[in-house]
């Protein structure tokens, strides 16, 4: 008889070969989950106090831009009011008031268009102490203002090299616009008679 051999195993059957456990390297470790970081101070405040902060800042703009307005508005009165408050303010006992004619030697043009005005100033070349009032539209303010500051700089171009204390007044003058009013003043007393202008239209 002759001898059988032992048949061979199919792959499929046959045991996977062990293999050694390989140890993880730090090249093959994969990387460690960091965690996320925490959020504190500012940014762990909740939603509804990001809304509250923006509704204060929002309700802050407001009063200041109401300040604004307030700040820039006037009473509407009658100009004798404003006129008799002048009259009384310190340091203008020194000027003289002056008429129409006389205003416009000084500043070129004519108050026209104005519902009231006034105006006083020296009749000392040396003297540059001024004041100006007047009540009108836009327009005629406007025309008015720029008179005065173009006579204010003509001033100073004349003491410019020689009147030390004219030119400090001068660089000092007061215009102040409030709704339908202007305010011009150069001297020393300037502040008191703008508080007497203001007290009459507040």
């Amino acid at each position: 008889m002759s001898e059988r051999r032992p048949q061979a195993r199919p792959l499929a059957q046959r045991p996977a070969p062990q293999r050694p456990p390989v140890r993880a390297t730090a090249a093959h470790r994969p990387p460690a989950r960091r965690p996320a970081p925490r959020r504190g101070g500012w940014f762990a405040v909740p939603d509804h106090r990001y809304a509250a902060v923006k509704w204060a800042l929002l309700a802050a703009l407001l009063v200041f831009a109401v300040l604004v307005v307030r700040a820039n508005a006037a009473r509407d009165v009658d100009f004798s009011v404003i006129r008799a408050r002048i009259a009384a303010a310190p340091g203008l006992e020194a000027l003289e008031a002056l008429g129409e004619n006389a205003a416009q030697d000084r500043l070129g043009i004519a108050p026209e268009g104005c519902e009231g005005w006034l105006m006083y100033g020296s009749g000392d070349v040396m003297n540059v102490d001024e004041l100006l009032v007047a009540k009108g539209e836009a327009e005629a303010l406007d025309r008015l203002e720029a008179a005065a500051r173009a006579h204010v700089e003509a001033q100073l171009d004349v003491f410019r090299s020689y009147g030390v204390d004219q030119k400090e007044r001068l660089e000092s003058a007061a215009f102040l616009r409030r709704g339908r009013y202007l305010f011009y003043a150069v001297g020393e007393a300037a502040d008191g008679w703008e508080d007497a202008f203001l007290s009459a239209i507040r």
